[in-house]
């Protein structure tokens, strides 16, 4: 007898379904592993699979945010502008920002903010070295897809993507 035939004695066994089960079992554990590298990784929140750039046609504005972030956590933009940069750069986030996200520090200091239906405007001196590089920390609002739009007046504005976790 094979120990994968089916038994009556000493009790009934059905060892097609003891199959079907043991399969769905494994299936079950590669699932959670998966899992579980894809949150290590950073599908869920910080991680190499969350941080990326996006880069303006002609290269002079770079926004470094993440993909994936958590309503009760801060989530973290820098947006770079460089080449020939006026004394004073404006940086506009349009109003999907400002109603999605409370900003909790904005590194530099703004020379002058405002807020109004159009969003949120900073004034910023350039660096010394000619380039300009701001570093936002947000609390999103609420969760869902979001998508927000980042302008650095004279070198365009870039669309980003974010999904929010609750």
């Amino acid at each position: 007898m094979d120990d994968f035939d089916n038994r009556i004695y000493p009790i009934q066994e059905d060892m097609q379904f003891q199959r079907r089960t043991w399969a769905a079992q494994r299936i079950g554990w590669v699932a959670l592993a998966a899992l579980l590298v894809a949150g290590l990784a950073g599908l869920f929140f910080h991680g190499p699979l969350s941080r990326t750039i996006a880069r303006s046609t002609d290269q002079s504005v770079a926004i470094e945010y993440e993909r994936f972030a958590h309503k009760t956590t801060l989530t973290h933009f820098v947006i770079r502008a460089s080449g020939p940069l006026p004394d004073q750069v404006l940086v506009r986030l349009g109003p999907s920002f400002a109603s999605m996200h409370d900003v909790d520090s904005l590194e530099p200091r703004a020379v002058r903010s405002s807020g109004g239906s159009y969003g949120l405007e900073f004034l910023f001196a350039r660096s010394s070295a000619g380039d300009l590089g701001v570093y936002i920390a947000a609390r999103p609002k609420r969760f869902g897809f979001m998508s927000l739009q980042v302008e650095v007046e004279g070198r365009g504005a870039l669309n980003i993507a974010q999904l929010v976790y609750p």
